[in-house]
């Protein structure tokens, strides 16, 4: 800018940035530049709490991730704990299976009904009502 030149009102522009910091600001100035500087930090303010809302949310993001993994142990703890239980009564179950079925022979039951003092009986004796008969082996005689 030359000395030569006007601003629109007609004045002489004036070059050098010295008489403008020395010379004092306008009263209404002041009072133009503190709301721009409001406004800047009301502009920051809204930062604050969507900052605060943000870690919050990892927060208990962390948290929440925290309680499933603890939650997802104890029932691993407990899968694993009815899988041995089941192991256990799998093998209880197959000794009481060839328990039952040593219990059911017919030669162990003949052997305890000698103990008894049982005695075995001899070929079973038939009635013919009709002939008035007594068939078998022991009943040919007579």
């Amino acid at each position: 800018m030359s000395p030569t030149t006007k601003d629109r009102r007609g004045a002489p522009a004036r070059s050098g940035t010295a008489t403008r910091a020395a010379r004092p600001p306008a009263p209404g100035k002041r009072a133009a530049e503190r709301p721009a500087s409001r406004a800047r930090t009301q502009g920051r303010a809204p930062r604050i709490p969507f900052v605060l809302l943000v870690l919050s949310l990892l927060g208990g993001a962390l948290v929440g991730l925290l309680l499933l993994r603890s939650v997802i142990a104890e029932e691993a703890f407990t899968i694993t704990s009815l899988q041995s239980q089941n192991r256990e009564l799998s093998y209880e179950e197959q000794r009481l299976r060839s328990s039952v079925s040593h219990l059911e022979s017919s030669e162990r039951i003949a052997q305890e009904a000698e103990a008894m003092g049982m005695e075995q009986g001899e070929a079973p004796l038939f009635l013919d009502p009709d002939r008035g008969r007594v068939s078998g082996d022991a009943g040919s005689d007579g």
